[in-house]
């Protein structure tokens, strides 16, 4: 299996791109952004997502439409929105808490996780990113995603316009939220 060379540098690269140009995203591209979605850890293995690829123009600016945030980015040639699949009954077996509880405070990871693999992966390759949160009432009937299943979030991919607009990339300092033993607690 190969080993990334080095992770924290790709992490360090990476940046949401708020201006795309209409160049399209390679078929082989996108197959490897899925792939990498396919890779993500999940609770229990559920693997509890979809995703479906949108290059129709009109159904794009809809999409956008449809995000709490999104309204400031030119149109993407391509979105991937990440639907969460509710969890299987073979799967509750595996669980020890109330299901409520467990669903409730792993969904949300469950689905983040596979949209982050493909945000690196799409940097991998040079391809510029943008993840947007989906109003999911909106984004499921523009999309036709059947009851009991979400489209949370949705990755926009293209090429970054040369002179696009780019917020300040500040991170805080570790000591600021790094703590030892307990919450707090300062090394």
């Amino acid at each position: 299996m190969a080993r990334a060379k080095d992770f924290l540098m790709l992490a360090m690269a990476r940046k949401t791109s708020y201006e795309f140009t209409e160049r399209k995203v390679p078929k082989t591209a996108v197959k490897k952004i899925l792939e990498a979605a396919r890779w993500a850890p999940s609770s229990h293995n559920g693997q509890p997502w979809s995703f479906i690829v949108v290059e129709d123009r009109h159904t794009v600016e809809r999409v956008l439409q449809a995000c709490y945030y999104g309204l400031f980015h030119t149109d993407p040639p391509l979105i991937i929105v990440a639907v969460l699949e509710p969890m299987h009954a073979e799967q509750q077996d595996q669980l020890k808490e109330d299901l409520a509880e467990v669903i409730a405070n792993h969904k949300y990871m469950d689905i983040s996780l596979p949209v982050v693999n493909m945000t690196y992966e799409a940097e991998s390759l040079g391809i510029s990113s943008c993840i947007l949160s989906l109003a999911v009432k909106e984004a499921n009937s523009i999309l036709k995603v059947p009851e009991g299943c979400d489209a949370i979030l949705a990755v926009g991919l293209g090429y970054e316009k040369k002179g696009a607009f780019q917020r300040a990339r500040q991170r805080k300092e570790l000591p600021e939220f790094v703590f030892h033993e307990r919450y707090g607690k300062k090394k």
